[in-house]
């Protein structure tokens, strides 16, 4: 076997595949055995190791993408608008990285927040590993690897809203809410809502999924599960998410339903079964809990209050303060993952003024870090996303292919709606990356010279 036919098999679709998988499952597995750890040495906070499992993973994941490039015959390896993304996002991050107002400063330096260039390497990789996985095998089992993390993190933040805890957690939470292994129930209600998402969709499509019946019981009681933790998140953002996957699903069963009505029969009476469930949830919370009423009382306060800037928890002025900034820094931000630039330069700051390391809009904070053109190319990508995920939808035939991009489009739908409000962390962006190269299409640029059949890999 020559060398390069040796690289190609360590490259190649399995490889991309088990390697994103060890990823996404160790980030809250280390954050488990981290806070076990704690117990017995107080040093060791909680997710201490996190943030360097991601770094490893973005110097072996770009690695082994470089290795694959180095790998590919001439005229055999398809080059795709997606690789374009790939190297526009590389350079955009790199970019903002050099020319940043406090250059090796990210976040200030704050662990729980902190966002370096060998993240936003595993970032990328993630959503280039997504864009070649195209086995039907394994894009059904990521669906599952999904469950699986929501699971087991799901355990822990439904312990929280009784104030048990693994260990303690040293960003924010409110009293007895939930925030699962992500330290911050924010951060924890955008990861939940995903998850929520992917449960829900997994039932809804069992029959397409093949899914026992038994098991189809046991995703919709996860799915609701899901749902309530979401809510003992106490994080208003979570409904917001929530409301944009609801009606991600309604138009798009919709639109399916004046299609082909007999291919959407069956998912459409799951979700209702599903709908009735989440109103289930919905009023045991409201009755039996402070969830639902602490979160009103606390939205009619903040406009009552008449402070416009105080709205949102303070994400009004935060806004604002990011967006006086765009005009004097346009083209290459202020520095990756450097948000608390605006407020540390502004002429009227003074020690102990309020601060925040992140926009607590993941758009406006890409605008903010990264520049104008970094946000276009951000965009670009999720329209790109989002258009050819609709397509195949529509035009698939296969019953598992479209449903499993379906469930990854309300995923990325939910997620993307409640970006608008929440952060990009490590321990939870991850799995947005990945479901971003899942759905992108596999447009081909540059025809195959040779006319080899490497619609693979």
């Amino acid at each position: 076997m020559s060398l390069r036919n040796s690289i190609r098999s360590i490259c190649s679709e399995k490889a991309f595949y088990m390697s994103v998988i060890g990823l996404l499952v160790a980030l809250p597995l280390a954050e488990f055995i981290t806070e076990i750890i704690w117990r017995f040495n107080e040093d060791i906070m909680p997710s201490f190791f996190q943030p360097q499992i991601l770094m490893a993973f973005g110097i072996i994941g770009t690695l082994l993408t470089v290795l694959y490039w180095v790998s590919a015959d001439y005229g055999r390896r398809k080059f795709r608008v997606a690789d374009v993304f790939y190297f526009t996002l590389l350079f955009f991050m790199i970019l903002s990285a050099v020319f940043s107002k406090n250059p090796g400063e990210y976040s200030r330096g704050y662990a729980f927040y902190c966002e370096n260039p060998l993240h936003f390497l595993a970032y990328y990789w993630l959503y280039f590993a997504g864009t070649l996985i195209d086995d039907k095998r394994y894009r059904r089992n990521i669906l599952f690897v999904y469950l699986g993390v929501a699971l087991f993190q799901g355990i822990f933040a439904f312990l929280q809203t009784f104030n048990i805890e693994l260990a303690y957690c040293p960003s924010y939470h409110a009293e007895r809410a939930a925030y699962g292994l992500t330290q911050n129930s924010n951060f924890f209600a955008g990861l939940c809502l995903v998850f929520a998402a992917c449960a829900s969709g997994v039932y809804i499509f069992a029959d397409e999924l093949n899914i026992p019946k038994k098991m189809r019981y046991l995703i919709l009681v996860l799915a609701a599960f899901l749902f309530y933790v979401m809510l003992g998140s106490r994080a208003r953002l979570a409904w917001v998410g929530f409301a944009g996957l609801l009606i991600f699903y309604i138009i798009s069963m919709a639109v399916m339903f004046r299609k082909d009505k007999e291919s959407v029969r069956a998912p459409l009476k799951r979700s209702l079964i599903l709908a009735g469930c989440f109103l289930a949830v919905f009023l045991a919370a409201l009755f039996f809990t402070d969830y639902i009423r602490e979160a009103t009382v606390r939205s009619y306060w903040e406009v009552a209050n008449g402070d416009v800037d105080k709205i949102g928890s303070d994400r009004i002025y935060n806004w604002k303060m990011g967006l006086s900034s765009v005009p004097g820094h346009w083209l290459t931000g202020v520095g990756l993952d450097n948000y608390s630039y605006v407020f540390l330069s502004d002429p009227g700051y003074q020690f102990g003024m309020y601060v925040q390391e992140k926009g607590h809009n993941e758009y406006l904070h890409t605008m903010v870090t990264q520049g104008v053109p970094a946000l276009i190319n951000y965009l670009a990508l999720l329209i790109y996303a989002c258009g050819g995920a609709v397509k195949s939808i529509l035009k698939r035939s296969s019953g598992e292919e479209r449903a499993v991009t379906w469930i990854l489009l309300g995923m990325f739908a939910a997620y993307s709606v409640q970006a608008f409000f929440n952060s990009s962390i490590i321990n939870v962006v991850v799995y947005f990356w990945f479901v971003i190269g899942l759905i992108t299409p596999r447009t081909v640029i540059k025809p195959d010279k040779n006319r080899l059949n490497s619609a693979d890999l």
